[in-house]
């Protein structure tokens, strides 16, 4: 558990066949949080017009094995993030996505826009985003949410990159958020990578950083990698130490 950005960040290890089920949504909420819902969701929306109220996922249990939840509207997720106290009434976990990329050169590393809604100025290891519903299906597929957030974020598609099974659930203090960590493999050079951000991503992050193995913990050290990348690249690299006897 690592204790800082706000509060502990508790991880989950997670079976390599966890599997996502999905369930009814739970009944609506009383009118008056209905319509705290709705002065916060216009009133972000007057400040940031291009705000979208999609279809998120929500989880409401999560063991090693299994994830139980439901498709909510994105505004009622950013109604709890702004006012926490509505979540005794709405008790929403949004499930995410955390990729990490390893290249031949080390990892890739970006850092948050500061203009993000959430976590700006951090680093990440990106791909990383919300689980949203992409297509009419109701299921929930990790490897094409990862995939879809690498070519969003990064420029990347699919045929560069090998997604790796889910490692671990870590929760953000307050907001609830899950993230659901995993690792992808490519055989592009960081330089190339970076090359298909700066032509083809968007603007999730204004820096991209190449971090060699050997300088994990200087990283680290900084404290300013969040959470649940920390977990990712701290495991990755024990993942692939030498055993020895």
């Amino acid at each position: 558990m690592i204790r800082s950005f706000g509060g502990p960040w508790p991880a989950l290890p997670l079976s390599a066949s966890c599997r996502i089920d999905v369930e009814a949504p739970p009944p609506a909420a009383p009118a008056d949080i209905e319509q705290e819902i709705t002065h916060l969701w216009q009133q972000a929306c007057t400040t940031t017009p291009a705000l979208f109220n999609g279809c998120v996922f929500s989880a409401s249990c999560v063991t090693r094995t299994a994830i139980k939840g439901y498709w909510t509207e994105y505004r009622r997720v950013f109604a709890q993030m702004k006012n926490p106290a509505l979540f005794p009434f709405l008790r929403l976990q949004p499930l995410a996505v955390v990729g990490l990329v390893h290249t031949p050169d080390g990892y890739v590393l970006g850092r948050r826009n500061p203009s993000s809604i959430y976590q700006g100025n951090f680093w990440q290891s990106p791909p990383a985003g919300s689980i949203e519903k992409r297509t009419n299906t109701q299921n929930v597929n990790l490897a094409e949410q990862i995939l879809a957030e690498a070519t969003e974020e990064l420029g990347l598609d699919a045929k560069s990159l090998q997604v790796g099974p889910p490692l671990m659930a870590v929760r953000h203090p307050h907001t609830r958020v899950l993230d659901i960590g995993l690792v992808l493999e490519t055989q592009l050079a960081f330089k190339k990578v970076e090359e298909s951000w700066k032509q083809h991503a968007n603007k999730e992050y204004d820096m991209l950083a190449c971090v060699p193995a050997l300088d994990i913990t200087t990283w680290l050290g900084q404290n300013t990698i969040l959470p649940t990348s920390q977990y990712l690249l701290q495991h990755d690299v024990k993942s692939r130490m030498p055993r020895t006897l």
